[in-house]
């Protein structure tokens, strides 16, 4: 029997390749049961040209999220240049919107996040930070109320996170229904300065 023929692949088309395998391993076993030998094998290459790629498991992990934040911020970007307005709660439902089409992404992010609560995991630093860089990048288009921007977008962003954990244990829930909702009156009790 014929091995099949490797394709080669540009340096970069291969770590993209390595990374959405990676992205895909991660959301089914989570990372703990996440190995390289078992990249390799997916990928159809050897275990060391992986790691020609990537350094390690954790490397892999950093440039899976690192591509997921990117892909956040390239569409809130693309919302910013289309509409040319700041209207935060239409950012935030742009998001949600977006989220709710991807839900093996939002499981893996909530795996990830549940995983890195310790304190050695390898994204322990990244999650402990996404929260308040989200806060931050929110902030710009959440002034003008009487309490701190960062605040406001913390609470925002942390219900949006609860919420879809609770989508992906009962897709029954209606996280579009519910997130407007919430947003509605959130945003409605909020002072203007």
């Amino acid at each position: 029997m014929m091995k099949p023929t490797r394709i080669r692949l540009t340096a970069d088309d291969r770590r993209a390749q390595l990374v959405g395998e990676a992205e895909a391993m991660i959301t089914l076993e989570g990372f703990s049961n996440f190995s390289i030998a078992g990249l390799a094998e997916r990928a159809g290459i050897s275990r060391a040209g992986v790691l020609h790629h990537f350094t390690s498991k954790e490397d892999l992990l950093i440039a899976i999220l690192d591509r997921k934040e990117s892909e956040s911020a390239d569409l809130t970007a693309r919302y910013l240049a289309d509409h040319g307005d700041r209207d935060a709660r239409a950012i935030l439902d742009l998001l949600i919107r977006h989220n709710i089409e991807r839900p093996a992404v939002i499981r893996l992010f909530s795996m990830l996040a549940a995983e890195s609560i310790a304190e050695d995991h390898p994204a322990h630093d990244y999650f402990k930070k996404r929260l308040l860089r989200g806060a931050e990048q929110l902030s710009h288009v959440l002034g003008g109320y009487r309490r701190p921007a960062r605040e406001i977008g913390m609470e925002v962003l942390s219900f949006m996170d609860g919420m879809q954990l609770n989508w992906l244990r009962d897709p029954t829930i209606d996280l579009w229904e519910r997130w407007t909702g919430f947003a509605d009156a959130y945003f409605a009790g909020l002072v203007p300065e």
